[in-house]
C-alpha cells in the first residue's frame, strides 16, 4: 500500500515527475562529464572502463574506478535503509527523507564548487577532489534511482537509459504483435510513453548542462538543486496521499489490511 500501482504512476502528473526526474538524472550525467570527464550514472561504461584500465595495468586507476559503482551502490543502499527495508519491516517508508537528503547533498556541492574545494571546472580527472566530486553526484544518483524504484516497484528508473531502452522495446513488441486489449492495451501505451518521456527528458538535462555548465561552471548545479526541491515537495504530497489510503484501507477493512504495517 505504500507503493504506487501501475495504473497511478502512468498519470500525467507522475509522469511529469518521472521526467523532471530524468532530466536531473541528464543534467547531472553530463556536469560530472564536463567538470572532470567522467559520466556518473552511466555503470555500465564504467565497468568497462575498469577493465580495459586492467589491461592497461592501470590497477590504482581501475581501483578509483571502482569508486563510481560503489558510491551508487551506497546511495541505493541508502535509499532502501529507509523505504524498501521498512517496508519489509511491516513498517511505513520515508520517501521524503531521501529526496530531502537529495538537494542537501547538491547544495553542499554547489558552495564547494564555488568556494573553489574541487578545482577549475572542467579540469581533466587527475586530483583527489575531482573522485570526490564525482562519487558524491553518482551517490545522488543511487539514492535518486533506489528511492524511486522502490516508490513504483521497479517499474520506473530514472538514472540510466538501458533499462528504459529495453523496457521500449520489449513494451513495443507487446503493442504491435501481443493483441492486447482494453485496460491492458492502454495501461501499456501509457507506460511505454513515460518511459520515452523519461529518456527524452534525460536528453534534454544533458543539453541544458551543456549551455548552463560551459557559463556558470559549478554554479550550473543551481538547476538540479532546483528541480530536487520541487521534488522533494511533490514526494511530501505523495506520501501524504499514501497514508491517507493506509488509513482508510484500515478503517475500512481492518480485518484485510497487512497487520504488519504501522504508520509511525
Amino acid at each position: 500500500m505504500y507503493r504506487l500501482e501501475r495504473e497511478e504512476f502512468v498519470k500525467t502528473p507522475y509522469v511529469t515527475l518521472w521526467s523532471t526526474l530524468g532530466f536531473q538524472a541528464g543534467f547531472l550525467n553530463a556536469f560530472g562529464f564536463l567538470a572532470c570527464g567522467r559520466y556518473i550514472s552511466h555503470v555500465t561504461g564504467v565497468g568497462t572502463q575498469m577493465g580495459m584500465a586492467m589491461a592497461e595495468s592501470r590497477p590504482w586507476f581501475a581501483l578509483e574506478l571502482l569508486g563510481f559503482p560503489f558510491f551508487f551502490i551506497l546511495g541505493a543502499f541508502s535509499s532502501g535503509v529507509v523505504t524498501s527495508a521498512r517496508i519489509e519491516r511491516g513498517l511505513k517508508p520515508h520517501y521524503h527523507r531521501i529526496t530531502l537528503l537529495l538537494p542537501a547533498v547538491l547544495l553542499g556541492l554547489l558552495i564547494a564548487g564555488w568556494a573553489g574545494s574541487f578545482g577549475p571546472f572542467g579540469e581533466d580527472l587527475m586530483q583527489p577532489r575531482d573522485f570526490v566530486l564525482l562519487y558524491l553526484l553518482s551517490f545522488v544518483c543511487g539514492m535518486q534511482n533506489g528511492c524511486f524504484a522502490t516508490l513504483t516497484k521497479g517499474q520506473i528508473r530514472t538514472t540510466h537509459l538501458t533499462g528504459i531502452s529495453t523496457d521500449i522495446g520489449t513494451d513495443l513488441a507487446r503493442l504491435w504483435f501481443g493483441k492486447l486489449k482494453g485496460e491492458e492495451l492502454a495501461l501499456t501505451r501509457r507506460t511505454n510513453f513515460s518511459r520515452i518521456a523519461t529518456f527524452a527528458s534525460f536528453a534534454v538535462g544533458s543539453i541544458v548542462s551543456v549551455h548552463m555548465s560551459q557559463s556558470l561552471g559549478f554554479g550550473a548545479l543551481v538547476i538540479p538543486l532546483g528541480t530536487s526541491l520541487v521534488t522533494a515537495f511533490v514526494v511530501r504530497m505523495i506520501s501524504h496521499a499514501l497514508d491517507l489510503r493506509m488509513r482508510g484501507v484500515q478503517a475500512s477493512n481492518p480485518a484485510d489490511h497487512d497487520p504488519r504495517i504501522q504508520l509511525a
